[in-house]
Parts: C-alpha cells; sequence; structure tokens
C-alpha cells in the first residue's frame, strides 16, 4: 500500500467515525520534506474545533503508522468554498453546482473551457448544463474542475 493509500485510509476511517466525509489527501514535495494535505467536508459544514480535532487525532494515527518516510507537515482543513473535483463521487456531492471545467483538448463549441452545472453525474462522465444545452464530458477528457462559489 502506497504512501497517500495509507493516509487516505486512516483519515477515511476517522472521517468515517466522526461522520465527516474524506473530500480528498494529497502528498506533494520530496522525501524529508513533504506535505500532507487531508481535507474533509460535512453537510452544512464544519468548525474548526472539528477540522482541529481530526488533525489531532490524525498526527497521532500516522505517528504509530508511520507511512510517511522522514518529515513532513500534516494540514487538515475542509475543501473550501470553490473545491477541486477529482473523482466521481466528488461531482456526485456537486450535483446542482456551478463548475468550471477545463478540458484536455477542445470540445463543446470550440473551447477547452466550459462552464455550467452539474445535472448528472455516473462513474464514467459528468453532464452538465451550460448556456449553449447539456454538455456530457467523460472523465478522462477533463484536466481539471473546480465548484465556483456564487454570492447571492
Amino acid at each position: 500500500m502506497s504512501a497517500v493509500d495509507e493516509v487516505r485510509d486512516l483519515a477515511g476511517s476517522i472521517a468515517s467515525h466522526r461522520s465527516l466525509v474524506l473530500w480528498d489527501v494529497e502528498v506533494t514535495g520530496r522525501p524529508g520534506n513533504q506535505v500532507v494535505r487531508v481535507y474533509v467536508d460535512a453537510d452544512g459544514g464544519l468548525d474548526l474545533d472539528t477540522v482541529a480535532e481530526v488533525s489531532e487525532e490524525l498526527s497521532r494515527g500516522l505517528d504509530l503508522r508511520d507511512p510517511i518516510p522522514g518529515r513532513y507537515t500534516l494540514e487538515v482543513s475542509t475543501p473550501g468554498l470553490e473545491r477541486a473535483l477529482r473523482r466521481p463521487e466528488h461531482y456526485r456531492r456537486s450535483l446542482g453546482r456551478t463548475v468550471t471545467v477545463k478540458t484536455h483538448e477542445v470540445v463543446a463549441g470550440g473551447s477547452r473551457r466550459i462552464d455550467g452545472v452539474i445535472a448528472a453525474a455516473g462513474d464514467d462522465d459528468v453532464t452538465l448544463h451550460t448556456e449553449r444545452g447539456p454538455v456530457t464530458l467523460r472523465y478522462e477528457q477533463i484536466r481539471s474542475a473546480r465548484t465556483v462559489f456564487e454570492w447571492k
């Protein structure tokens, strides 16, 4: 099991135990100087005390398992108002939200950028309602995607 998978496994257990959602795990940097970022979420959002408690519990668990060689910095936070969408479950949890999607190649009217609202999200593709009508993209066509916070 890779270090990221071990962190994801531990963070997922902690989040599940607290009725939270593990949104994502990132490990960046070089061995001995890495940053481990864990994003947790909950319906209705999270308060700082809960994030701090998750961070403390995760830190203790990582100390016991020691999946990251050398020194690292642990950061625990929410995915934020404008969150990156990387996996099908991210798209499913964001149904009805406005998103900006950048694709690897030109699609949908000659553009690599598509703005719309997530109408459907399956295991292989996502459908957006755009100003030009519905657009369905396979996940492998997507270079990056994020939700867009709309001030009301």
